[in-house]
């Protein structure tokens, strides 16, 4: 992470776990080719039965109306369903590894201020208390056009991503959400959670400095306006016309 969000993991003292549609990968959520034919294929046969019985209820002069309008939304339903799932979990994703990644360091630290934060999954669970909906697991790295079916595994859409991610090595954790599509911050408790904070080879003193002051509750205070830039705000004036 950035010293920005390891700033905001002290002060909240809490894990963020976001929706995975607001993740920038755009197959969050996705599976295979292979999943989804196979399940397509299940899906159009139950389809099929449907309408052969519609033409059983209209050879004997039924009102199919309602019937009609269900099979007109099907496919556009089955096609939102597995959006809508996914959006019902928060993530947190973590990188494992027995050594330093050069590569996450420079993915994650391209300004040389990225703080890495190393734990265990048992002290992750731990630090956020005993939840009935927490799952974590390493994700799976599957070629989407070419790779057969994963049998034995437990919610695909969450674990699953294409090997150009590879390099990530993910650990993902995740729970519901208590609004649908919208990420949450969860309590944790830190002490419990880190091991050691890791500072990134790019960074300069002054951050390994202000990450010591951090970690040890000493920063300054300073008793000034803090501001939020408004410059790319929208324009709060526009043509009105009043009717009479």
């Amino acid at each position: 992470m950035d010293l920005a969000k390891f700033a905001s993991l002290l002060t909240s003292r809490s894990l963020y776990f976001a929706c995975p549609t607001e993740l920038r990968d755009p197959y969050e959520g996705s599976v295979p080719r292979s999943h989804d034919e196979a399940v397509s294929n299940g899906l159009q046969s139950m389809f099929d039965d449907c309408l052969l019985k519609r033409a059983k209820l209209v050879a004997l002069g039924a009102d199919t109306q309602q019937l009609d309008d269900a099979l007109a939304a099907f496919p556009e339903r089955i096609a939102s369903l597995a959006r809508q799932v996914v959006s019902r979990f928060g993530v947190s994703c973590w990188h494992e590894s027995e050594y330093e990644s050069d590569a996450m360091w420079k993915l994650y630290s391209a300004s040389g201020n990225g703080i890495a934060i190393e734990s265990t999954v048992e002290q992750l669970r731990s630090s956020i208390g005993d939840r009935q909906d927490l799952l974590v697991d390493r994700v799976l790295y599957a070629d989407f056009d070419h790779d057969a079916i994963v049998k034995g595994r437990r919610h695909n859409h969450l674990f699953i991503k294409r090997k150009s991610f590879e390099h990530e090595k993910e650990v993902r954790a995740t729970i519901l959400l208590p609004e649908q599509g919208k990420g949450v911050a969860i309590a944790c408790d830190l002490d419990v959670l880190v091991t050691r904070v890791h500072v990134s080879p790019l960074a300069e003193k002054y951050v390994r400095d202000v990450v010591d002051a951090l970690c040890i509750g000493n920063p300054r205070a300073l008793n000034r306006p803090v501001l939020h830039s408004s410059l790319y705000c929208p324009p709060d004036s526009q043509l009105t016309i009043k009717t009479r």
